[in-house]
């Protein structure tokens, strides 16, 4: 555990951690609902024409939809967790960090050339790379540095 005062590029990942977990989960959450939704009942039949036809579209990618909603989810899950490693300065937090938002802001951008993922994956995206440069400043890296084990000389 870090005893000296976290850099402000170390606070602002752990902000922005805590807001991808927040959209991740009601985004994923939203999508689960609705893909359960669309999956019980048999909405095309029942919408106005020109509903009709994007609800057909949806009913056709269901399984998108649950994916995109898992990723969603899972991102969330390891957003807290790495939150919670930032903020009490772990010395693995720094490469995890970058690894899994590096990984998911990637991820989200492919996803989004079969439809499964959505214009939000590049909000997403921004987010998880703007975590990862900040992860890269002087600051974060000696505050890392500083709190791993001691080094031997």
């Amino acid at each position: 555990m870090s005893k000296h005062a976290k850099p402000g590029s170390v606070t602002a990942v752990l902000v922005l951690l805590i807001l991808i977990a927040v959209y991740q989960l009601v985004v994923g959450a939203t999508a689960i609902v609705g893909a359960v939704a669309i999956d019980a009942t048999n909405m095309a039949d029942e919408a106005p024409a020109e509903a009709g036809a994007m609800l057909e579209a949806a009913e056709d990618n269901i399984a998108g939809i649950y994916f995109g909603a898992a990723l969603c989810l899972v991102y969330a899950a390891l957003a807290t967790a790495l939150a919670v490693m930032v903020g009490r300065g772990t010395p693995r937090a720094r490469p995890w960090t970058i690894a899994v938002n590096t990984a998911f802001a990637v991820a989200g951008l492919a996803l989004m050339i079969p439809m499964i993922y959505g214009l939000g994956a590049v909000l997403s995206a921004v987010f998880a790379f703007v975590v990862v440069g900040l992860m890269f400043t002087s600051g974060a890296r000696s505050h890392f540095a500083a709190t791993g084990a001691p080094t031997t000389g």
